[in-house]
Parts: C-alpha cells; structure tokens; sequence
C-alpha cells in the first residue's frame, strides 16, 4: 500500500502542473464588444506568457446545442480537447478563445445543406464580432496575424467554412468538422489560401457527410490537397473525437498564412471524386 502511495505522488509531480486544472479553471469568462457596443460571451485562456506574445490564437465556434449567454455549455463541448493541449510538450504557447453566440444570432446566416447553396453577401452578426475580436487582438500585438486558427462543429462548422470563403488571407489554418460551405468558384478560391483539414463521420444523421465531401472535392479541383478525415459508420457527434486527436493540434500549429500546407501525398489533382475519397479518408 506504502508503494502504491509513492507511485501515486510519484506519477503527479511527473505530471505538468497546468494538467491539474479543470477546463473551467483555465478558461475564464469574459465579454466581446464590437464595434456597435452588442455584446457576446467568451471564454479565454491565456495559455502564454507575456514575454511569449505576439501569440498564435486559436478560436474555437460551438455547435447549436451550445448556444445561449450562459457562458459555460461552451465549454463543456471542447472538453475532451483540453487534455490533449495540456499533456502535449510539443505545442506552442497560445491563446484560446471560445465565444458563445445565441439562436437568434449563429454564427452563419444560412445553413450550407445543399450544392446549390449561395454564400450571403454579409457575414452573420456574431462572426462579424469574432472577426472583429482577432482583429483587436492583432492590433493590440497580442495575435501574430501569420498564426490565427479557426475551427468549429456542426453549427460552427459551418461557421469555420463561412469565416475562411469570407476573409482569404486571414486565417492560417481551419478545422471544420461536420460542415459545410459554398462551392461558388469565388468562395473556393477564398479557401483555398487556407490550409485545412475536414472532419465528418460517414453516418451523420443531422449534417450529410455529402456537405464535406463536397468542399473538398471543389477544392481539390483547383489544385489544393485537403487533409479530409471522415470515420466510417460514425454519426453526428464526432468533435469529440476529432479535437482531442493531438496530430491534429501538432499540423494546426504548423501552419502559417500565406503557407497552404498539402495533405500527405498530396498536391496533384484526383482525378474524380470517388479516387479522392479513397485517398483522404481515414480508415478506421
């Protein structure tokens, strides 16, 4: 029993002392106001030093299940990833932020179900203020502009898609997972200066995986090779899964803007559809 105790106190000073705070610990509450004094909740965590900024940052856009102004269901969506940032050495100092919009103000104005979908002309109010948000942080010299990361599920997976068609040239790298997007010519050329990697499960009942699918064909059309993960037989709920995959978070933070990194092997057009799923989704 004596050896039992030392392995145990052994085991959590080997420990980094950061992975003994809860999520809610890390993250604390804060407010975003844009340029027209609307408010939106957030969560922030300052995963830095001072001396380490300007800083890559991270923002992370819930599902519509999380919507709301209580500034927690948020939270608990990404937590299966929290684990994986804290005990992995090998990712840099970043700053985290999850914002929280509400039903009547998601984070796209349509959702992009069908092929024919058509961007709307203007940004939804609350990615407008996250926009607005990094724009802020930049600014400030807290944000290194060349390393801003967007990703997102279901709801914010369709989010991510809008921010990275809606502003070219911003965001180093996006996650969308169980989304979609437009697959206008002028919305995939935007994308494409963003390097990305697509999450969907082969199942999903409520987002057609065909929404994925989709982006990525078009994208792979114009010569950019998408990292496209789809599990087999899995349903909607997958975030979990994908967000707490440490290979994910060690390629997000490889990337830098204006530096679209190909898919492993990639970097020729396929030459159909179906030859590009067999060769970008992941086999369980």
């Amino acid at each position: 029993m004596r050896r039992l105790g030392v392995f145990l106190l052994a085991l959590a000073l080997a420990l980094p002392a950061s992975a003994q705070f809860t999520m809610a610990e890390c993250y604390e509450g804060g407010v975003i106001t844009n340029r027209f004094g609307e408010t939106m909740p957030m969560r922030l965590w300052r995963h830095y030093k001072p001396a380490d900024r300007p800083v890559p940052v991270v923002v992370l856009l819930h599902g519509s299940g999380e919507c709301g102004q209580d500034n927690s269901a948020p939270l608990r969506a990404f937590g299966a990833m929290h684990n994986t940032i804290l005990l992995d050495d090998e990712l840099p100092p970043a700053l985290y932020v999850i914002p929280q919009c509400t039903r009547g103000n998601p984070w796209v104005r349509a959702i992009a179900f069908k092929p024919d979908y058509r961007q709307p002309r203007y940004p939804a109010p609350a990615l407008r203020t996250v926009k607005e948000f990094l724009d802020q942080l930049v600014a400030e010299g807290t944000a290194d502009p060349d390393r801003l990361y967007i990703g997102g599920f279901s709801l914010g997976g369709f989010g991510t898609w809008d921010a990275i068609q809606r502003w070219p040239n911003t965001f180093a790298a996006a996650v969308p997972v169980c989304g979609g997007g437009s697959v206008e010519a002028a919305a995939i050329t935007n994308a494409a200066t963003t390097s990305i990697w697509a999450f969907h499960g082969s199942k999903d009942p409520a987002v057609p995986v065909d929404c994925s699918r989709r982006m990525v064909a078009a994208l792979n059309q114009t010569g950019v090779a998408v990292k496209y993960t789809e599990y087999p037989g899995a349903g909607h709920p997958i975030w979990d899964r994908a967000f707490a995959d440490s290979a994910m978070w060690r390629w997000l933070f490889r990337q830098r803007r204006g530096k679209v990194e190909e898919a492993e092997g990639g970097g020729s057009m396929l030459g159909d559809f179906f030859r590009q799923l067999k060769s970008y989704v992941t086999p369980e």
